[in-house]
């Protein structure tokens, strides 16, 4: 059985994350949401308050029955923070962001990470980038990285990646997580953007959702130096990310490319910089479109969000991936299906891979009764 103070700390840790999901909520709207008695509520937000980590607010109106009004306890967004890091073969993207999702710190610097000196970067970036922002006097829930690669994010193990050339796995968690006092999480770049629709936007609930994460400047072409262009597919069903059976769920290579020996995704002109030259342009992002709306159609997808280098795109990706959708469907239609890009841009993978820390610290609290696990436990380093 649990231990009087463990309970504690699991429900701390559930009070916490309903009124991140809820906002505002009552004592006694606490207690009936989790199954509590009220004592137990109030004396765990008196330790919540006096930790700085929720507040009072004024009070909530009792509605048209009138009766008491009772007082709204809210978390306090000036505790948290939680850091995303977008890593490439030449440069990074990171960023702070608070629970709601507010970005306090961004930066995208030239660095490259390569598999060779992985480890040895990576520790001393981490180290390097908590203790620049530790001025903003928060509390860190996590860090995230999202990784251009195949990841397997319940071992938290590399398995390979291209831009980084990781040819053998590699044992994040053992290797660079485990030098750390607070959660780092790695996820595949496209599936990080994917969990920030879906950590971010929790109160719409979505459901089934396609991220496409479309970027030129991840990889570069070894003869030419020019910038090689790239897609990731992060899929949503049910409201949970599908990673697939050997978690290559979202790895894309164009249907439209018959060399079965080639590694290309699109077949593109290396002499040619897409971004530059209109009609290569418009011809990558139409076979990219052709491939997508078979997905989208075959799999009833309600919501595409799209990420990246948005900015080159986003005059023409919209109406090419409609056309493409009424072309592939039986009724010619394309109105079910939702279009929208990331509101950050370039910035969705770092983005998504700090709602992954989230996801994982907040919404997952199953490994709190779980006494057999040696990894760091979600708000554990905070509340115990």
């Amino acid at each position: 059985m649990d231990s009087p103070r463990r309970t504690r700390l699991i429900n701390s840790s559930r009070i916490i994350h309903r009124l991140w999901i809820e906002d505002e909520l009552s004592r006694a709207e606490l207690a009936l949401r989790l199954g509590l008695n009220r004592s137990s509520v109030s004396n765990i937000v008196v330790d919540l308050m006096q930790r700085g980590i929720v507040r009072e607010n004024e009070t909530i109106d009792p509605g048209p029955k009138g009766g008491r009004r009772a007082i709204g306890i809210t978390l306090n967004k000036e505790y948290f923070h939680v850091i995303g890091i977008e890593i490439r073969s030449d440069s990074y993207t990171a960023l702070s962001v608070d629970l709601e999702g507010n970005v306090l710190f961004s930066e995208t610097q030239p660095k490259g990470f390569t598999a060779k000196t992985f480890k040895e970067e990576m520790l001393s970036f981490i180290e390097s980038l908590t203790q620049r922002l530790e001025y903003m006097g928060r509390h860190l829930l996590g860090v995230g990285i999202g990784f251009s690669g195949i990841v397997d994010a319940e071992k938290q193990v590399i398995i390979r990646s291209v831009s980084l050339d990781f040819q053998q796995p590699f044992d994040f968690s053992t290797e660079i997580a485990s030098a750390f006092p607070f959660p780092v999480f790695l996820e595949n770049d496209a599936n990080c953007g994917a969990w920030g629709e879906v950590i971010f936007q929790r109160k719409r609930k979505l459901r089934n959702f396609l991220f496409v994460l479309i970027e030129f400047w991840k990889a570069y072409d070894v003869q030419t130096g020019l910038a090689r262009p790239t897609v990731g597919l992060g899929f949503g069903f049910d409201g949970k990310i599908h990673r697939g059976s050997n978690n290559q769920a979202g790895e894309f290579k164009s249907v439209l490319n018959r060399d079965r020996y080639s590694s290309e995704q699109v077949v593109v002109d290396r002499t040619i910089s897409v971004t530059e030259n209109r009609e290569a342009l418009l011809a990558y992002l139409g076979e990219v479109c052709e491939n997508l709306a078979f997905l989208i159609n075959t799999l009833d997808i309600a919501h595409v969000f799209i990420g990246g280098n948005v900015e080159t795109i986003e005059d023409v990706m919209p109406d090419m991936l409609r056309s493409a959708l009424r072309a592939n469907s039986l009724d010619h239609r394309d109105e079910r299906t939702q279009i929208q890009f990331s509101s950050l841009g370039y910035q969705a993978v770092s983005f998504g891979a700090a709602a992954l820390v989230l996801d994982n610290v907040l919404m997952n609290l199953e490994p709190l009764s779980d006494h057999g696990t040696q990894k760091v436990l979600p708000l554990f380093h905070l509340l115990a």
